[in-house]
């Protein structure tokens, strides 16, 4: 029994034969073939059942699917080593009547950062609020974290993508560091105000939509005017308000396979000066790298090379570009953060906060360090 009436829910069932069952992605406004899939299940009876995506590209990941037994209050990956097949995998089912979760990747959604937001909820430095009002009504979360008046601020998104959830891990991992009770954030804090828009496409991550590739465009690519998505069009207003020093947006790639979708890395703008600045804040990244995540700046993709080409871009602006035109942005980069395995290393949610809080400690450098010279 097969249900996608789940927050972030995402399955078409094409056929169950027994204990094979053959299933598809709701692909719903996504113009090409993506990989984003979530649902619960229900096993009447023990044994092994297949599950199988027959249509399209890849569709299970290096690590088999995430699986979660408490409602998806926490995730494991069903084969924590390797997983060979990108469309299928097992499940043994050992006692009758079993529910579960299965998903693509780890999922994160609001209860998620809600649970964050109340572990910190007696924090002096910690404010939050609303960026906007999604197409649908939601309520598009906005983070600062402000202690005294810092002169510089900074600013993090994630999942302009809906379904690229590993992305908000790594933003969470950030700001615990800026939090922390510690010489490191309180450092931090003396130096910097942040703000944090964890869910830029709302609607998409809470119904469960790939997202990527949207009709006529998706959050990622509308940042030229007049803009069609409320979330884009707010962080605009709050880029020219707020006038953050640094722009950074979390993303992740495609699902496994090829050179650059099982490493952490960067991409160039083709804008000089910000080519530049990626270059110096790698060195830092790669400084601070933990052995749970490691970022290698020889994994980085300059502009027109492999898919980082004027092609990609044809549909509209992203933030980055629109930030890296700003005179008071001093660097706007993309971090694209994979799903299940850095290389060899698999990762898992404490390995994305890990990596955000390397991240923040490699900003932190780079902003004073450069100030300094």
């Amino acid at each position: 029994m097969i249900s996608s009436n789940i927050p972030a829910g995402n399955i078409q069932v094409i056929s169950i034969n027994g204990h094979d069952v053959e299933l598809d992605v709701e692909l719903r406004d996504t113009s090409t073939d993506w990989f984003y899939w979530c649902f619960k299940a229900k096993f009447p009876e023990t044994g092994t059942y297949r599950f199988r995506f027959p249509r399209g590209g890849s569709k299970v990941g290096t690590r088999g699917p995430a699986i979660s037994r408490d409602e998806g209050k926490s995730w494991n990956w069903l084969h924590p080593t390797a997983h060979e097949s990108d469309r299928e995998f097992e499940y043994t089912c050992r006692e009758a009547g079993e529910e579960l979760i299965f998903c693509q990747a780890m999922q994160y959604l609001q209860p998620d950062w809600k649970a964050f937001l109340a572990e910190f909820s007696g924090h002096g430095a910690i404010h939050p609020g609303t960026l906007c009002r999604s197409r649908k009504g939601r309520d598009v979360e906005l983070l600062t974290i402000r202690e005294g008046n810092p002169k510089t601020s900074i600013l993090l998104t994630s999942r302009h993508h809906a379904g690229e959830t590993m992305a908000t891990y790594t933003l969470e991992g950030f700001l615990r560091a800026v939090l922390a009770d510690d010489a490191f954030g309180r450092s931090f804090r003396q130096h910097f105000a942040v703000f944090a828009v964890p869910f830029t496409d709302k609607d998409g991550v809470e119904d469960g939509d790939q997202g990527k590739n949207r009709i006529p465009h998706d959050h990622a690519r509308d940042y030229q005017e007049p803009g069609i998505y409320p979330e884009t069009i707010a962080l605009r207003k709050l880029l020219d308000r707020e006038k953050p020093a640094f722009v950074l947006d979390l993303h992740c790639p495609w699902i496994r396979g090829g050179e650059s979708n099982e490493v952490t890395y960067m991409v160039g703008t083709g804008i000089e000066r910000m080519d530049r600045e990626m270059e110096r804040f790698a060195d830092f990244l790669e400084a601070e790298r933990t052995p749970q995540a490691p970022f290698f700046k020889k994994n980085d993709i300059p502009f027109g090379t492999s898919w980082n080409t004027a092609q990609n871009y044809t549909q509209g602006k992203t933030i980055k570009h629109y930030a890296a035109e700003l005179p008071f942005v001093r660097n706007a980069q993309t971090i694209e953060i994979p799903f299940a395995n850095f290389g060899e290393v698999t990762v898992d949610r404490n390995a994305m906060l890990a990596y955000g809080a390397s991240i923040a400690r490699a900003v932190y450098r780079y902003l004073t360090e450069n100030d300094g010279k």
